[in-house]
């Protein structure tokens, strides 16, 4: 019997559940994977995640330990205390998967630690040491197989043809699905290979651990069976009320030749484990469904003395969390965010306003706002995404964008980019000069405003596309052309 989460509710609903997921064979990979989780889980939940649906977010603070500056030069590494935001999860899309079912695992950990200037980094982890596969291409491959078991399905199944080709897909699935005593008696792996950097510029691969202070325990399965289906939230807010949780962030260092690349590879166990600190946590968040809402936990929001390594999985997986925050805002259970109005560039009108120019001195200035529709879970700019909207400038021209977030959630930027489709889930350098907002990872708060002023040359066709990571890969973004024969600024659909 498998115990992971997504098999099990794809056997159970099949196909039927959802036909949207098959539509589309041109998607992208993120979309693609998106659309799966969405099917696995029996639609849309509006308000809920695509993933670790069930959730809860408490807060406290982060104490690094002596020697972790050896390690990286991170902000919170070298801050007496820094304060934290942490979730705590179960795997399945179903927002009201019983803690102690097989399809509630994996559990995950997500914290966020607040630096200074409103800068944040975040850690994103699950109970399951390895993923299931190493690549976006294998998990979509297992996804789709997954969707396209049915009860009745001869064998060999997809499920099971996937399966038998995938080792570490096959552990994944069969390995014991424990339950634990509480969230706060897990351990929590970063399955993902990131660079750490000191202050003398020593890097060194390694992967997050999030161990308890007071160790791991697991319920036995008599005990596990007689639980309620919300025990492991209300175990925590009791708990909490009583003590702090405690929680260990360590490092499993990498040895030469073990892959970075590929994160359902487990490191052996004699791999030397850093501390970086103790985060403890306190309080269970007041208004937590609607904080759960708004919070975007990202594994590529990366500070200074952290970088990515050459895993491919986290800019994928924070192109999925984008839209996994476009369909938590979702008004339909319908259909994805993502699936919704195919057409919509012929359905949002291009307002005259955004656009003025003065032909003699060559100069124009257009408006850019994020998040001006609820089209795509507000990841647009203008009410258009994934390029349904064009600037054409005549080459040479000063050009001013108006940059404004009206997003009332999430924080968005913009940066002018060569073309590619879609967008990179990190912002680069813009290919124009001067071309970019302010905060450009971080992104600017709602009804923030910023400006960018430049020159429109070379000739030839960019992109405008949101700087946070995973956002212009979700499909904000639109298109810049810098004509060599247009005579003046226009906008087309």
């Amino acid at each position: 019997m498998f115990a992971w989460w997504s098999v099990r509710v794809g056997l159970a609903c099949g196909l039927a559940c959802y036909p949207l997921a098959l539509q589309g064979q041109d998607k992208s990979l993120q979309q693609r994977i998106a659309d799966d989780f969405i099917a696995l889980a029996g639609g849309v939940h509006p308000g809920y995640r695509i993933a670790h649906a069930k959730g809860i977010v408490v807060t406290g603070t982060f104490a690094p330990s002596r020697g972790a500056t050896s390690l990286s030069r991170a902000p919170h590494l070298v801050t007496a205390s820094t304060p934290v935001i942490a979730r705590y999860s179960n795997g399945s899309g179903l927002p009201d998967v019983a803690d102690n079912s097989p399809n509630a695992v994996p559990r995950g950990l997500a914290l966020r630690f607040q630096l200074p200037n409103g800068a944040y980094t975040d850690i994103v982890a699950n109970s399951h040491n390895g993923f299931v596969v190493g690549t976006g291409e294998d998990f979509a491959a297992f996804l789709d197989a997954a969707l396209a078991t049915k009860p009745d399905s001869k064998h060999p199944s997809p499920i099971e043809a996937f399966l038998g080709t995938h080792p570490a897909a096959m552990k994944f699935v069969t390995d014991p699905a424990r339950v634990p005593v509480s969230f706060a008696t897990e351990v929590y792996y970063g399955n993902d290979a990131f660079i750490f950097v000191n202050a003398q510029n020593v890097k060194q691969p390694g992967r997050y651990r999030l161990v308890p202070v007071g160790g791991t325990r697991y319920l036995d399965s008599a005990a596990a069976a007689k639980v309620s289906a919300n025990y492991l939230f209300d175990e925590l807010t009791r708990r909490l009320a009583k003590q702090p949780v405690k929680v260990r962030v360590l490092v499993q260092l990498a040895n030469p030749g073990d892959p970075t690349s590929d994160a359902s590879v487990v490191w052996p166990d004699d791999r030397k484990l850093v501390e970086l600190g103790v985060v403890t946590l306190t309080t269970v968040a007041p208004d937590n469904a609607e904080v759960s809402r708004k919070l975007q936990f990202n594994p590529i929001f990366l500070s200074d003395g952290i970088q990515l390594s050459d895993d491919p999985l986290p800019p994928l997986r924070s192109a999925v969390y984008a839209l996994s925050v476009a369909n938590r805002r979702s008004p339909s259970p319908a259909a994805p965010a993502t699936a919704q109005q195919p057409n919509t560039a012929q359905q949002q009108n291009v307002d005259p306003t955004w656009l003025s120019f003065d032909t003699a001195a060559k100069t124009v200035r257009f408006q850019l706002i994020a998040g001006l529709t609820g089209l795509n879970g507000a990841l647009n700019f203008n009410g258009f995404r994934d390029g349904q909207l064009t600037l054409v400038v005549p080459v040479g021209w000063q050009t001013e964008i108006d940059f404004r977030n009206h997003d009332g959630v999430l924080p968005h930027s913009a940066e002018v980019i060569a073309p590619q489709t879609p967008p990179p889930a990190l912002p680069g350098d813009p290919a124009i000069p001067r071309a970019f907002t302010l905060k450009l990872a971080q992104g600017l708060p709602s009804e923030a405003t910023d400006d960018m002023r430049f020159a429109a040359q070379p000739a030839g066709d960019y992109l405008i596309a949101c700087g946070v990571p995973g956002h212009g890969a979700a499909g904000m973004w639109i298109r810049l052309r810098v004509s060599g024969t247009a005579k003046t600024p226009e906008l087309l659909l």
